[in-house]
């Protein structure tokens, strides 16, 4: 069952912010953190996989993903 949640909103947006943060300042990241250019698309990948969480945390949808995926592994043997 699907339940709004101002505490993973406000988190959500943290993640998308920080996401977005990476997302302009990539080269700059990489190279502070002598990862190099080498790894420039790497530091794009991971900031809009970050973009990609925050959105879901805002929705709430984390919640439903883990329970279909427990629900599917466990085979309903963790009752709420």
């Amino acid at each position: 069952m699907y339940e709004f949640s101002w505490m993973w909103f406000f988190i959500g947006i943290v993640f998308v912010a920080v996401g977005i943060v990476i997302v302009r300042f990539y080269k700059q990241a990489a190279d502070n953190l002598s990862y190099g250019p080498s790894s420039y698309r790497n530091f794009q990948i991971a900031a809009l996989i970050l973009c990609g969480l925050g959105i879901l945390f805002i929705f709430n949808l984390h919640n439903l993903i883990l329970g279909f995926l427990f629900n599917l592994i466990f085979g309903g043997a963790i009752k709420k």
